[in-house]
């Protein structure tokens, strides 16, 4: 398997000189605006950092500029916490597979409500309305403006074009406080720069796609036929904007495809919007994620008004505080950087350890830009700066990628291989789990930072080329992919494998990567620069039960190989013997 072509310490320091740089050079002077000027005495520094856009800078952003931020709070004893996350997916451990419910994971990490109330107190002081905490106390929302963002956390916003359109960015690193030192970790929506949906992929005009899919029969592409459904899990997606529209086509759907009528809740976090761009993106994912899975036991709606950090991340927390599903796909990414800036990345960490601890897992798409991001613009093929996509590069999410599967009308697979546009390679920011670590690259002592490999696992993706799903859009199928097509795929077949195993599988990548590692454990070598064992990927590896190895095709930089990839991940699952190879 190849490893990335420079060391990660190298291309980390290089990325975060730009970063300084473009902060340093965006700095407002305190002149700019007419507005109280706030001593660095008295305030510490938080996770988020000064923005860089690579746009024309415009100017000051308006005073009276609708800002919306998610203040991150620290929890409790991160410590323990992590030492009981790794006892309860340690196999003989008395707390194996002893999940937390969500009050019990409150008692014991999360931040006090005192802490809270401070938090949200000093919002409204400094004018911010509409002051509201997460269920599981880890975030506070609130709604205010430019000036006010500016003089509460002691920064400038400024304007910038960005394509066609102008987005607002802090120019300066953020602050809080003194009284809320160890209780703020960063403050997220201090810019706007909206995180990408990573939208179903309509087959181009005239190309030579072969038969289309309708969800259902994607079961038995990848070995579903004949195994327990979804019907006794519920499962979640992230939507954004207009919602009823979707759920209008959800219902011609499973009429059309004589599918279980599943119930669907939608729960508004946020503030709402009309917004019906993403309608064709989230009618593929409602119908994909439900209809794969035979059904499922309830479909909840995390919806937001805006793809914006601040939004999504209390979206996320949200999903895990309710703790109503088992697992949740998000077809969204952007440059994780920019995630990283704002506090966005670190802070989603956190949550979804408590989602780990909890049982549950959330499947994000890898991108389709191959080994880069999208900067400008959703391309579907390996153009732009290599770098992975926040949120899949997380540490604790399944990042699925994507493949050009070839089938027969019936679903049944011809040929499946690399799909160019598949998102992959290894994170600059984000740390490994130590569950990868007998597949991942970069899983040893040469990386400063960064090292967690993208993606895990990976299915059907290509909607030109190859196989594209037939999902309906104003009544009528159209032929759809990306990897936004993938995520809610597996989501529909982890819905099956949980319940099968009566939902206690926990955190799908723990659970995957166990099941590669029983054939290909990793080999413990000394490393001459460092002078220590580290572990690396098994040479030659072997076939899996349960994971069909994709052994073809690349995404630009990196190549499908056997084993695990940077393109493919551990391959595409096959669900009837993957089922039975969980534990």
């Amino acid at each position: 398997m190849p490893v990335p072509p420079r060391p990660l310490r190298g291309r980390l320091t290089a990325t975060l000189a730009v970063l300084a740089a473009g902060a340093a050079i965006g700095a407002v002077p305190a002149t700019a605006h007419a507005r109280p000027a706030v001593s660095p005495r008295g305030w510490v520094a938080t996770a988020t950092r000064a923005v860089s856009y690579t746009g024309k800078r415009l100017g000051a952003t308006a005073p009276a500029t609708p800002v919306h931020v998610t203040l991150a709070l620290q929890p409790h004893d991160t410590a323990a916490m992590q030492q009981r996350l790794r006892a309860i997916y340690t196999a003989g451990s008395p707390s194996y597979h002893h999940y937390l419910t969500p009050r019990q994971w409150r008692a014991d990490y999360a931040p006090s409500r005192a802490d809270v109330a401070r938090v949200a107190d000093y919002l409204r002081a400094e004018g911010f309305t509409d002051v509201r905490a997460t269920g599981n106390r880890m975030a506070v929302t609130a709604t205010g403006t430019a000036a006010r963002a500016e003089h509460a956390f002691a920064t400038r916003l400024v304007d910038f074009r960005h394509g066609t359109d102008v987005v607002f960015g802090n120019v300066t690193p953020a602050q809080v406080p003194a009284s809320l030192a160890g209780v703020v970790s960063s403050v997220i929506g201090l810019n706007d720069l909206p995180v990408d949906l990573v939208k179903a992929r309509r087959a181009d005009a005239g190309s030579p796609s072969f038969n289309g899919l309708y969800p259902g029969q994607f079961a038995t592409t990848y070995g579903a036929t004949g195994t327990t459904t979804g019907r006794s899990v519920a499962v979640a997606l992230l939507t954004e904007g207009d919602t009823a529209p979707v759920l209008k086509q959800l219902r011609f759907a499973e009429q059309k495809e004589k599918s279980p009528r599943v119930p669907v809740t939608v729960v508004p976090v946020g503030a709402q919007s009309t917004d019906a761009s993403g309608a064709e993106e989230f009618d593929m994912d409602t119908q994909v994620a439900t209809i794969a899975a035979g059904g499922v036991k309830h479909l909840y709606l995390y919806n937001i008004g805006a793809l914006l950090d601040s939004e999504i991340v209390a979206d996320f927390a949200t999903f895990v505080s309710q703790d109503k599903a088992s697992a949740l796909s998000a077809s969204i990414g952007g440059c994780e950087f920019n995630a990283y800036l704002d506090g966005s990345e670190v802070f989603n960490d956190v949550t979804m350890q408590e989602a780990a601890m909890q049982g549950q897992s959330i499947f994000a798409s890898s991108g389709d830009e191959g080994d880069a991001c999208a900067f400008v613009a959703n391309l579907g093929g390996p153009v732009g700066v290599p770098q992975v996509e926040w949120p899949a590069s997380g540490t604790f999410d399944t990042a699925v990628g994507g493949t050009s599967l070839v089938s027969d009308a019936d679903g049944n697979r011809i040929q499946e291989l690399a799909w160019l546009g598949s998102g992959g390679g290894v994170s600059e920011l984000e740390n490994p789990g130590w569950w990868t670590q007998d597949t991942d690259p970069a899983f040893d002592l040469e990386y400063a930072t960064g090292g967690r490999a993208v993606p895990d696992i990976a299915l059907d993706a290509d909607p030109n080329l190859a196989t594209p799903a037939e999902v309906y859009v104003d009544g009528a199928p159209v032929g759809v992919g990306g990897t936004s097509l993938s995520s809610p795929l597996m989501l529909a077949f982890w819905a099956r494998m949980q319940a099968a195993h009566h939902d206690r599988l926990g955190l799908a990548s723990v659970a995957l990567y166990g099941v590669y590692d029983k054939v290909n454990p990793g080999v413990s070598q000394t490393v001459p620069t460092v002078g220590l064992p580290v572990v690396v990927p098994t040479p030659n590896p072997a076939a899996v039960p349960g994971l069909t190895d994709i052994q073809l095709g690349s995404n630009g930089l990196y190549q499908a190989t056997p084993g695990y990839d940077l393109v493919t991940g551990l391959g595409a699952p096959d669900v009837k013997a993957l089922t039975a190879a969980l534990n």
